[in-house]
């Protein structure tokens, strides 16, 4: 596992053993890339079930000038942390270790507002549906913002109430959704 472009191109990444933590493969974070133009120009970035933190990474190398990554488990905190110190990114990535729902309110309550959230809990999570809830009626996201969901067999109608599909294609076993607020 490595970043795929920017500053930080080739610089690899480390992962916990065992399978508590499943990374983004390189091919869907590049192909999540690719799909939002390849790079960025100081956009905020938000990581809700950051992992090893390679999805912010990522979009921290590209030219996004800060992200904000959530994780609750420790071995998955102690490697995200691990490679934003080898990325030298630290500056730019807020780690927050807990429970993604409460850091969501957390961040709406400080006024924090993203252009991109990555939304990839465990797939056999129940975690998808009160993120998406969460986003979709706290101030978290700027106008145009974009939601990517990762997950095994994409996301049904009714887990997308207020969500717009952009996009949706499947990366070996994985589902990606691209997203954006429904406008009333």
């Amino acid at each position: 596992m490595r970043i795929i472009a920017g500053r930080c191109r080739g610089m690899r990444l480390v992962a916990p053993e065992g399978r508590t933590v499943r990374p983004s493969s390189d091919f869907l974070r590049g192909a999540v890339m690719s799909a939002l133009g390849g790079s960025f120009s100081g956009e905020q970035m938000l990581d809700t079930c950051a992992g090893t933190g390679a999805m912010a990474l990522e979009f921290l190398s590209r030219g996004c000038s800060a992200a904000v990554a959530i994780e609750v488990d420790p071995a998955a905190l102690t490697a995200l942390r691990a490679n934003a110190t080898h990325t030298k990114l630290q500056a730019q990535l807020e780690v927050r270790q807990g429970d993604v729902l409460q850091h969501l309110q957390a961040l709406a309550s400080a006024g924090r507002r993203f252009d991109y959230v990555y939304v990839d809990p465990p797939y056999d999570s129940e975690l998808y549906a009160p993120i998406l809830q969460r986003l979709h009626d706290l101030e978290l996201l700027q106008p145009e913002a974009q939601v990517l969901v990762e997950s095994r067999r994409g996301l049904s109608a009714e887990q997308l109430v207020g969500w717009q599909v952009l996009a949706q294609r499947r990366y070996g076993s994985s589902c990606l959704q691209r997203l954006t607020k429904e406008t009333p």
